[in-house]
């Protein structure tokens, strides 16, 4: 599976999925503010990194829409709706993982960089489905690595350009393997 970011216009870009498993999918973001770094490039790293096989990407790469993504309708069927049900059911904890190892992973770049204080006190909360404390020390560098040269790279980047990820086969369920 494909995935292509592009800046639109300075508040807006898209996510763009190419896929042997099911139909194009897309998203159109406008975010709200000025964002270093959009969430779904950061979802994509770290769900990356940390393997999580039914994170958003996962669930694309398995043929869902993990719930914020379309197709054209002329792509939609009652079975790819039931296989992405399916898809965010069965993916709910890999989901919740994700939604907190980017924000673990995004604190820690942001304290790294100096846009957020060592003290703001992410460190001392707590996680319910991730204990931060048996996240290894290589994992969080590496995942804090690919966001902080996916921003420097993303802040570059005028309208019109694209960012391009491919999601590891390894990471994705097959018809045999799937939810």
């Amino acid at each position: 599976m494909r995935v292509t970011f592009t800046r639109q216009t300075g508040f807006r870009y898209g996510v763009d999925v190419s896929r042997e498993s099911g139909p194009p999918a897309r998203l159109r973001v406008v975010k709200s503010d000025a964002e270093v770094l959009p969430r779904e490039i950061a979802h994509f790293l770290v769900e990356r990194e940390f393997g999580l096989k039914l994170g958003i990407f996962g669930q694309l790469a398995a043929g869902g829409d993990a719930g914020r993504f379309w197709a054209a309708p002329a792509d939609r069927s009652s079975r790819l709706a039931h296989l992405s049900h399916r898809l965010q059911v069965t993916g709910r904890g890999d989901l919740g993982r994700s939604v907190a190892l980017v924000a673990w992973c995004t604190a820690a770049w942001e304290i790294e960089t100096g846009r957020r204080s060592a003290g703001s006190g992410d460190s001392g909360e707590r996680w319910p489905l991730l204990d931060v404390a048996a996240i290894p020390r290589d994992q969080l560098a590496a995942a804090v690595d690919s966001l902080a040269g996916a921003a420097l790279s993303w802040n570059e980047f005028c309208p019109g350009q694209r960012m391009c990820f491919d999601w590891p086969l390894a990471l994705t369920l097959t018809a045999r393997r799937s939810a």
